[in-house]
């Protein structure tokens, strides 16, 4: 019983990550983004950054639709679905890094902490889910 529960604890968390990051990668490509797609946006002004929200957003897209296919149809992209994978927990890492802790809003702890925690748990789901 442990096994199957198990099972689906891992198929649901491989289901939410991938949607997030599909979703996220739409979102990017419409010119907003997620955390980490606007944190990216971020480091640059102007044209470079359109540039960076829309190569952001392709490698979220296909990785979140990698992620999710990877379901039904086992590891079939070989080791694209990986580098894709590895771009955003840098991208996610280095967000966590410069938003959260270097530019972090501490005046309300509680926020800034339940922020702080939230892009945490985003980034481990990440990193525990199939590549």
């Amino acid at each position: 019983m442990a096994k199957k529960s198990s099972s689906l604890f891992w198929t649901i968390l491989n289901l939410a990550v991938g949607v997030m990051l599909a979703v996220g990668g739409i979102w990017a490509l419409q010119g907003g983004g997620d955390f980490a797609a606007k944190a990216l946006k971020g480091l640059s002004s102007g044209d470079m950054s359109k540039i960076l929200g829309i190569v952001f957003g392709v490698i979220e897209l296909l990785s979140g639709i990698f992620i999710i296919l990877q379901l039904f149809i086992g590891d079939r992209m070989g080791q694209l679905g990986t580098i894709l994978k590895l771009i955003i927990v840098i991208v996610w890492a280095v967000a966590i890094v410069i938003a959260d802790i270097l530019n972090g809003n501490f005046g309300n702890f509680l926020s800034w902490l339940y922020t702080f925690a939230g892009h945490l748990i985003v980034l481990a789901a990440l990193l525990v889910t199939r590549d």
